[in-house]
């Protein structure tokens, strides 16, 4: 998977949160948007409601059985969490290519 598809998924997935009413105000999704910490538009319910919609959607765009794992990503510090949406595409785009 490329970049601009993960990308593409991530946002997808935040825009179904808001059709669900999760989010209560238009996110704009770039690089540098937080997903996890201070400054997430997400809530903790919101934020695992996120990771599930965006992992059905890898896997079905990926045909395999795929899960994110926050400790696998490279620029997570669970010691100051904070997850942006770059950080998380280039997560997608390796746990896509994992055989």
């Amino acid at each position: 998977m490329l970049n601009e598809r993960a990308f593409q998924l991530i946002t997808e997935a935040l825009e179904t949160l808001k059709e669900k009413g999760m989010l209560g105000k238009d996110v704009p999704v770039d690089p540098g948007t937080i997903l996890l910490g201070i400054g997430s538009p997400l809530d903790s319910i919101g934020f695992v409601t996120f990771v599930t919609e965006l992992e059905e959607r890898i896997i079905e765009e990926s045909k395999k059985d795929l899960y994110l794992v926050l400790n696998e990503i490279n620029e997570f510090n669970i010691n100051k969490p904070q997850l942006t949406v770059d950080a998380l595409t280039q997560y997608v785009v390796k746990l896509s290519s994992r055989k």
